[in-house]
């Protein structure tokens, strides 16, 4: 969903494990969109009564069931050696700072909670919302784009350049520095992720299935026809409508920033899968 009045775009810089969004997604910041979006959500309670940057509760259901049995992802030794995930904001800060410069992690990293917050906007990108309270990363200016009226409302072709710059920034980031630091700091995301409510853990599986979600966006052609039923803009074709919000962002992002999008996806994903392991089949115990 879009809204018309005072939105901005955020910069989805989710780097190291976000190494799947770092520079990914722009997403449309609204006011008073996370009361919009959770009242629409039937049986959730509205955003003003959680508390300031809160981790966002997941529902279990077949989409996010993990199987403790897939293959484990092979963690440095050196990972022993992390802080505790309550102490991890510097050291994943700098981790980050790293690889996209002091400048732009200044301009878009809520270097609050870092690992906690990854987390938690990952493990919503393939549902319909991404609540905002977690975020890890500051709205930059900038207004969606729109042209046309009624039946010919659609997403103006201007609007996909805003997103160059990033696209720019995305690509220059090899796939496997990426995944390097995000296997240093594993263990943290790995605990993160329990504490959200997976107790069996396996962070990385959940990873690849936002990435495989992301990689199996929509690319409509344009023009992209938009509804406007209330305040929020949506998409016109129920199909686009009733995508993953990971999926909305990508194609609001435009076509060829999309594929572009997708490319780098799957070398993540390519290089991800190099560090998998099977884990071994339990056998019965031998007494000796």
């Amino acid at each position: 969903m879009m809204r018309k009045v005072d939105s901005v775009e955020i910069v989805a810089m989710i780097v190291v494990v976000t190494a799947i969004v770092l520079a990914l997604l722009n997403w449309e910041r609204v006011v008073h969109f996370t009361e919009y979006a959770i009242q629409r959500t039937a049986g959730t309670p509205p955003a003003a009564s959680a508390p300031a940057m809160p981790v966002v509760p997941v529902t279990r259901g077949a989409s996010n069931a993990v199987s403790a049995a897939q293959p484990q992802l092979q963690v440095p030794a050196t990972s022993a050696s992390l802080p505790t995930l309550e102490h991890s904001d510097s050291a994943i800060g700098k981790a980050i700072e790293s690889i996209i410069g002091r400048s732009a992690f200044a301009q878009w990293v809520v270097p609050h909670r870092l690992i906690v917050h990854i987390v938690s906007t990952l493990d919503n990108l393939p549902r319909q919302q991404a609540p905002v309270q977690a975020w890890p990363v500051k709205p930059v200016p900038g207004s969606f784009q729109v042209s046309g009226h009624g039946a010919t409302l659609a997403i103006a072709q201007g609007n996909a350049a805003r997103y160059a710059p990033y696209l720019q920034i995305l690509q220059s980031l090899g796939a496997q520095r990426l995944v390097s630091v995000y296997l240093d700091f594993y263990p943290l995301f790995e605990q993160a992720y329990k504490e959200l409510g997976y107790p069996s853990g396996n962070f990385n599986a959940r990873l690849l299935v936002v990435i495989d979600n992301l990689l199996a966006a929509p690319e409509p052609q344009a023009p992209i026809l938009l509804a406007q039923p209330h305040v929020l803009y949506t998409y016109a074709d129920s199909t686009l409508e009733s995508a993953s919000a990971g999926q909305k962002i990508l194609m609001r992002m435009g076509l060829r920033n999309e594929q572009a999008v997708k490319s780098w996806l799957r070398q993540i994903k390519a290089e991800l899968m190099q560090h998998l392991q099977a884990t071994p089949a339990s056998s019965p115990r031998t007494e000796p």
